[in-house]
């Protein structure tokens, strides 16, 4: 008859009841959101909607929210350094496109207090996206960034995507949702993933069904009602109203617990927003 050993069997038991008491901080359990920022435009300064004015309530959002994650897009140089120093509680990752300089720029701003960024990279969102370029039949570059993050709680780790669709022509939007989903794939393999972005498509586009063919919308996946309006994206420079199509999304891997999905509507100065899109947000769980 083996002998059983009682130190090793004490060690057993101790580890079944750590993990069976784990604080539910230790869940990989976050806020993420997608929110096109829109670039200081000088037409916005005539109109009385210039980044001096609502920059500070743009800021207070995300802190009001308690966004924990957040996949911004047209920023340019000087307004992600604003937010810098506005949230100091967020780190950020960028990388310029479009234009020349840093004229825009996409930004994953993360709290530095929850997650350990592990790896980043870039590709183009054209026929040769390893390399800069511009694709198909748009005029400047687009992009998608992504990285890699490790959640410090729980030790989980899962990948983030942000991209900013092209506009004006219908071949690079067409062409850009496949590739998006090829390479999410190819970059994050089996790990967790969270792509947001501004797609300038609406849902029941083929580019938009390429994506969900692999991940989640977050507008649908969600385990509570939804809130908010539906649409999120106005014409450029446009800051009251009502707006328009659903352009704005949130995608998930299939490993991915959405646990709710918002569109904010939060105005300053009475009815103004802060963007020319509203921010869409979930709670999420790996």
């Amino acid at each position: 008859m083996k002998k059983i050993n009682f130190f090793l069997v004490l060690a057993a038991i101790g580890l079944t009841m750590s993990a069976f008491l784990a604080k539910p901080s230790d869940k990989a359990k976050f806020r993420v959101a997608a929110y096109n920022i829109r670039y200081a435009a000088e037409m916005d300064e005539q109109s009385g909607n210039g980044w001096a004015l609502r920059k500070e309530p743009l800021a207070s959002l995300i802190q009001r929210h308690h966004f924990d994650i957040v996949g911004t897009q047209e920023g340019n140089g000087k307004q992600m350094d604003d937010l810098k120093e506005l949230l100091p509680e967020f780190d950020q990752i960028r990388h310029p496109y479009g234009g020349t300089g840093d004229l825009h720029n996409l930004g994953i701003l993360y709290k530095g207090s929850l997650f350990e960024p592990l790896d980043k990279g870039v590709f183009w969102l054209s026929e040769t996206p390893d390399t800069i370029s511009i694709g198909w039949d748009a005029t400047d570059r687009r992009i998608c960034q992504w990285a890699k993050f490790r959640h410090k709680a729980s030790g989980q780790e899962f990948f983030f995507f942000n991209t900013h669709f092209y506009w004006r022509k219908d071949i690079a939007r067409r062409q850009s949702g496949p590739l998006i989903a090829k390479k999410v794939k190819e970059i994050a393999g089996s790990f967790p993933v969270v792509v947001t972005g501004d797609f300038n498509s609406r849902p029941e586009t083929p580019q938009i069904n390429d994506i969900v063919a692999n991940l989640k919308d977050a507008y649908g996946a969600t385990e509570s009602d939804r809130k908010g309006v539906e649409g999120t994206g106005f014409p450029g420079g446009v800051f009251q109203g009502k707006p328009g199509g659903r352009i704005d999304y949130i995608f998930v891997s299939p490993q991915v617990r959405v646990l709710d999905y918002e569109v904010l509507s939060d105005v300053y100065n009475g009815d103004r927003y802060p963007s020319d899109h509203l921010p869409v947000t979930s709670t999420i769980v790996l």
